[in-house]
């Protein structure tokens, strides 16, 4: 029997399970979910981990928003809308997905080091908001990804 005032609801399942759950309803209000993700292996930063779990979740609810019969989204039809939606739906886990969009090579702006890339410069102080990843569209156009925990 649960107590009336602990309101938390337990939710078991893989990741696709989580995606739908996640995904299929409107955004829960910020910082009502609460992840649990695999163990970390314990020679990894944990940044990185963390890392990698958002922006498979990310990947994930783009194409879950947008994604075509092959499971593909063409990263230059999404707008700042369906960005900002996602964002809401990270919002409900206690992160901030942060979408930087350079429009133009011209506008494009270097940032060193990519850990993600170039795991080798990760050093034991690397935090989860070092790393980004990024998607390049068509006509130069750069969609930059990083998290950061509430």
């Amino acid at each position: 029997m649960s107590d009336s005032a602990d309101s938390t609801e337990y939710k078991e399942g893989d990741h696709s399970e989580f995606i739908v759950y996640l995904f299929s309803s409107e955004p829960k209000p910020r910082n009502t979910i609460v992840l649990e993700s695999p163990p970390l292996d314990p020679h990894k930063n944990k940044g990185l981990h963390i890392f990698e779990q958002l922006l498979m979740i990310f990947v994930d609810g783009i194409k879950h928003f947008h994604g075509n019969h092959e499971d593909k989204v063409d990263v230059n039809t999404l707008t700042k809308e369906d960005i900002s939606k996602i964002q809401l739906y990270f919002e409900s886990m206690g992160y901030t997905s942060h979408v930087d969009i350079f429009e133009t090579v011209f506008e494009y702006q270097f940032k060193h080091p990519n850990y993600f890339k170039d795991q080798s410069k990760i050093t034991p102080d690397t935090q989860l908001d070092d790393f980004y990843y990024e998607i390049f569209g068509t006509n130069n156009r750069v969609f930059r990804v990083s998290f950061k925990h509430n």
